[in-house]
């Protein structure tokens, strides 16, 4: 499903709704009827009731109009009701596609793609879906069924005003378009002006010691000002078109129907049609009637152009490669973690080359070196996340990339450097809602970081939501959480990246001791940036030049004028390893 992922959606609803669609269609067509029906009954109440002094039947037929018009509506809003139900059911199987679609990404997708990006391409792109099928085509197929008719209608009633008919839809279009377009041009600057106040918002409250440290909030109250005034300015003249707009159609309407009824009265000029009051009236029913789909072409045919940026972004979005992967259930053995002429590069861009690196059952190694030597690639590819260009990874005994995902779970826990919090309770914070996780298997990975306490202070203990602001959690805490979720499941291989970066020495403390307690029996490979965050390393291996330099106990490596005495040097020295 690539560049026409859109249309197959469409076909499949469409076929799947196929009783809707019948009902649309029907919808359409009976409301096209609908339309210039009334005049006809029109034009009979007056010439063959009033205008002879007939009355007998004039109820009747008032009541048929009524009925008529009553119809009328009812078909409109049914036709409304099919379409946003056909519209609403394109829009979910889009969204249930990009979902699953998303979900086949490789980890390369989140890499290179802003995550704005990836939620716009799933919300207001394939909002576009929804307005192109429900305000656009079904809309102008409409209004043209509506133009349609009434111009028949009208030809059958007084064919002498063919000429006028043929004159009145592209001035009406014409002028409609005019202010369309420009009403359109001002209601992007809006939302752009609104975008600004809305960034100026957030840094201003995020920034507010930094404006008292510096006492900015004049100069921010001058910027504030011109900001609102900019977008009052764009406002007052998307209001001065919208206040036109009616008056220049309503004028419009008003000089077609004066040239329609000065052109067909008897008005003793050689252009005289002498037509009756009752045609008089319908024509002049019908051509008020002809102006509302002429005006809502030109706003259709708009949203179809701003529609299809939308579907041309969700086109694309299905174009992205999927990750190839076949998972395969594979015999755990009782070893730790062996790589062999590992390589991996981004485009072209080499990151490892030909890394072997051999970890040892229940050992527990430490990766050292500055960033972007390629440690958290590496961890990537162990976590079974990158699959690597050359070279095999085992993690006891398995290829961890061919793992499947509830499999990869029992076997490789990870504890990230900036961990993330989902909206939900701590309790499936922890077990992330994996039903094979009791309550009892939470609990004791809890115990085991030591936040338990903490959890069930708390007002609904583990039921307690937590989301955006963490329920109070500090950073630390919200580690401990992150440690307690990658144990939870008694993993035999326990991946750390960086655990405790930007936390204080006492919140660090709690965090060792927390992997300290958690570590017993399992094989552990961590990241670390400092040699003081070397977490009781058996051994370290520093990672430099695309791969692996030097490896060794800490004793044994300081013993030696290596990487690792060097970064000792260096860390000591106040300047870090960055």
């Amino acid at each position: 499903m690539k560049n026409n992922a859109i249309k197959r959606v469409v076909i499949h609803v469409l076929f799947k709704k196929k009783l809707l669609v019948i009902f649309l269609v029907l919808s359409i067509i009976v409301s096209m009827v609908l339309q210039f029906s009334p005049a006809f009954i029109l034009r009979n109440i007056i010439d063959q009731n009033f205008a002879k002094g007939i009355t007998q039947g004039v109820w009747e037929l008032a009541i048929l109009y009524l009925l008529v018009v009553s119809a009328s509506n009812i078909v409109e809003f049914l036709k409304v009701a099919f379409t946003t139900l056909i519209g609403q059911s394109i829009l979910m199987d889009i969204r249930l596609k990009m979902a699953e679609r998303m979900s086949k990404f490789s980890i390369n997708y989140f890499v290179k793609t802003p995550a704005g990006d990836t939620m716009s391409r799933l919300t207001a792109d394939v909002d576009a879906v929804n307005s192109l099928f429900s305000a656009g085509i079904i809309n102008v197929v409409t209004d043209m069924f509506k133009i349609g008719g009434l111009l028949v209608s009208l030809y059958v009633i007084a064919p002498q005003l063919i000429f006028l008919e043929i004159a009145v839809i592209p001035t009406v279009y014409v002028f409609a378009n005019f202010f369309r377009k420009r009403i359109y041009l001002f209601q992007k600057s809006v939302r752009i002006r609104i975008s600004s106040i809305y960034t100026f918002i957030q840094e201003w409250i995020f920034g507010i010691r930094t404006v008292k440290a510096y006492s900015a909030e004049q100069r921010g109250k001058i910027k504030f000002e011109q900001l609102l005034s900019d977008l009052l300015k764009d406002v007052n003249k998307i209001s001065l078109y919208d206040s036109w707009f009616p008056c220049v159609m309503q004028m419009l309407r008003a000089i077609v129907i004066a040239i329609a009824l000065w052109y067909c009265v008897d008005n003793g000029l050689a252009l005289s049609n002498g037509l009756s009051i009752g045609t008089l009236v319908a024509v002049t029913d019908l051509i008020g009637k002809l102006f509302a789909p002429i005006e809502a072409l030109a706003t259709e045919f708009q949203t179809i152009q701003q529609s299809i940026a939308g579907i041309s972004r969700v086109n694309e979005f299905f174009s992205e490669p999927l990750e190839k992967r076949e998972f395969r259930s594979q015999p755990i053995q009782n070893s730790g973690i062996e790589i062999e002429n590992l390589s991996f590069c981004y485009d072209s861009f080499d990151v490892l080359k030909n890394l072997t690196l051999s970890i040892a059952n229940g050992e527990k190694a430490v990766l050292v070196g500055r960033s972007g030597a390629g440690k958290t690639t590496l961890m990537n590819i162990v976590s079974g996340l990158l699959a690597p260009q050359n070279g095999s990874v085992r993690i006891c005994g398995v290829n961890p990339f061919e793992l499947p995902p509830h499999e990869r779970r029992s076997l490789i826990g990870v504890v990230p450097q900036s961990p993330q919090i989902f909206d939900g309770t701590i309790a499936e914070n922890i077990s992330l809602r994996d039903k094979t996780i009791t309550q009892e298997h939470i609990e004791h990975a809890s115990h085991s970081v030591g936040i338990h306490e903490l959890i069930i202070s708390l007002p609904n203990g583990y039921e307690t939501i937590i989301g955006e602001g963490e329920a109070g959690l500090s950073s630390g805490e919200i580690q401990l959480l992150s440690i307690a979720r990658a144990i939870v499941a008694n993993p035999k291989v326990l991946l750390l990246d960086e655990p405790t970066s930007g936390m204080d020495t006492h919140t660090e403390q709690k965090i060792f001791d927390a992997i300290r307690r958690t570590s017993e029996g399992r094989t552990i490979l961590s990241i670390s940036h400092r040699l003081s965050g070397i977490i009781d390393a058996d051994t370290v291996h520093i990672v430099a030049q695309k791969g692996v330099v030097e490896s060794g106990s800490p004793e044994k490596l300081a013993s030696l004028n290596g990487w690792y005495a060097m970064y000792s040097k260096i860390e000591n020295a106040g300047w870090g390893i960055s």
